[in-house]
């Protein structure tokens, strides 16, 4: 039993992976301008356009769209309900308030603590609102930078192991874990060239480019933390990944899609052309480590 239990947490945490190279994509709703679009996620229309190959302006609901590497989402928003007070006026029943407040007439008489519907006027009643407060992207894109950028610094003050150090790493992992060695090397070869100075701008970090993100979420599943500036547990991290992706899939090239795409993008659109395109090179690097 607590074996098919984990065996679906694994799944859902492998779904809900992306890695720091899956791209951006939107889908197009009816009423979408290529010019609306641009400007609600901090791009251009010429940019959108070169990255989608488009030759107009003409795009069509229900497509994809490939945001630019510099574009971000539009904003983020956070829920909190909010206290208001009103007051009755001629004509208010306790009924009609209900339902231009969002609430039941139970639920706001409890509110107020009223023992029956009659209504006063010059009476205030309290009732809640839900608000929703955005936050501007640039907000969270440049919480990424900050966080990059800090591991970067912290990275700069370490010694290091050398790409040989770091290939034996990774061949004992793969043992380990009874993962193929040369995919192993492969995925970090062609991650990092072997660097854990590496930090993506997406802060993915050092020799496997593992997000932190993706390192909790894989702790909680398998009982462990791992420290990703350190190039062990980074390395651990990786190949522990590429393993649950193999038994995942059953398919080498399928777990090669999830590691670059994540599997929840891979099941909702299939393999985009960037994907195959990794699953090739790390094919080919596979040869050169076999």
């Amino acid at each position: 039993m607590q074996r098919s239990v984990r065996t679906a947490c694994l799944l859902v945490l492998l779904t809900a992976v992306v890695t720091a190279s899956a791209p951006s994509l939107i889908r197009i709703k009816p009423g979408d301008t290529l010019s609306a679009l641009a400007l609600r996620h901090h791009t251009t229309v010429a940019k959108l356009q070169a990255a989608n190959h488009l030759r107009g302006t003409t795009i069509y609901a229900g497509a994809l769209l490939r945001l630019p590497g510099n574009a971000t989402p539009a904003q983020e928003t956070t829920t909190r309900r909010v206290s208001h007070v009103y007051t009755v006026r001629p004509g208010d029943t306790l009924i009609g308030l209900a339902s231009r407040f969002g609430t039941t007439p139970k639920a706001l008489a409890a509110r107020n603590r009223l023992h029956s519907t009659m209504l006063l006027i010059g009476q205030r009643l309290s009732y809640g609102v839900t608000v929703r407060t955005a936050a501007p992207a640039a907000r969270v894109a440049g919480s990424v930078a900050q966080s990059a950028a800090r591991h970067r610094a912290i990275l700069r003050t370490r010694t290091l192991p050398s790409r040989a150090a770091v290939g034996t790493m990774i061949r004992a992992a793969a043992r380990r874990h009874g993962v193929p060695t040369s995919l192993a090397l492969a995925v970090a070869y062609h991650e990092s060239g072997f660097q854990q100075r590496v930090v993506s701008p997406v802060d993915a970090i050092g020799v496997m480019q593992v997000l932190p993100s993706t390192g909790r979420s894989l702790g909680r599943i398998h009982g462990r933390s791992y420290n990703l500036l350190k190039a062990s547990d980074n390395i651990e991290a990786g190949v522990t990944l590429l393993r649950d992706l193999l038994r995942a899939t059953g398919s080498a090239p399928r777990a090669m899609a999830g590691y670059y795409q994540g599997l929840g993008s891979v099941a909702r659109i299939g393999l985009l052309p960037q994907t195959h395109a990794y699953i090739r090179n790390v094919q080919a690097l596979q040869t050169r480590f076999a």
